[in-house]
């Protein structure tokens, strides 16, 4: 229904420290929300070198 299945899809890496994975699940810490906020731009980061760069480059 609008979702198109490939055949295989794409994995990327990510290194996250403990306390970012568990901030990502929605553990709270009280006195550091960077966590949550440092890990989301992990992957976005890695999202942006592994998967648009490339794009960007054809034409």
């Amino acid at each position: 229904m609008g979702y198109e299945q490939q055949p295989q899809e794409k994995k990327i890496s990510v290194e996250l420290t403990l306390n970012e994975a568990l901030a990502l699940t929605g553990v709270r810490f009280r006195d550091n929300h960077k966590l949550e906020v440092e890990a989301m731009h992990k992957i976005k980061k890695q999202l942006d070198e592994q998967i648009i760069d490339p794009r960007r480059n054809i034409q």
